[in-house]
């Protein structure tokens, strides 16, 4: 009996994971509605910086999604919007992409990332934190991006050994 448990419980622990160290995620568009032009770009490049450090996710390179976006008739300039994004996450037969956005709640700001499969649009993980100024939002962005990495099944040892607060990084 206590190996059957033991048992169960592997599978079900190994079963959740979202992605392998083998799986390629692109990171897609940072969606600003705060009307605030100073994260327009800022937290799009945060969020690659952030996501850079884990040795468990494989970021497809910038130039990669310029190539794709030409091969499918596209401007290589191309804002990456949800659907520009899904299709080429599809076309470079990707396992997963991740968007965020970034959304004034009074003088705090809502702050989401999301995880979803390329293939059946679902959400692996989702993280939403608030911060309540302009300067917390990279800290909170940080937390938000260490705690999706966990959810995905990256181990918490390889977090803590690379997670560099993004206001170093």
């Amino acid at each position: 009996i206590g190996l059957l448990a033991g048992l169960v419980k592997y599978v079900w622990f190994t079963q959740r994971a979202a992605l392998t160290d083998r799986d390629t995620v692109l990171i897609g568009a940072f969606e600003n509605t705060t009307g605030d032009s100073v994260f327009d770009e800022t937290l799009l490049t945060a969020l690659k910086a952030a996501l850079d450090q884990s040795p468990f996710l494989d970021i497809v390179p910038d130039q990669r999604v310029r190539e794709t976006l030409r091969s499918m008739g596209r401007s290589e300039d191309e804002r990456l919007t949800k659907d520009v994004s899904r299709e080429v996450c599809e076309r470079l037969s990707l396992k997963a992409m991740m968007e965020g956005s970034i959304a004034a709640l009074g003088s705090s700001y809502v702050l989401r990332l999301e995880a979803t499969d390329c293939q059946t649009g679902e959400a692996l993980a989702r993280e939403q934190a608030e911060a309540s100024n302009q300067a917390q939002v990279l800290k909170e962005l940080g937390s938000l991006v260490s705690r999706l990495r966990t959810t995905l099944g990256e181990s918490l040892k390889s977090i803590r050994d690379f997670d560099v607060p993004l206001e170093q990084a």
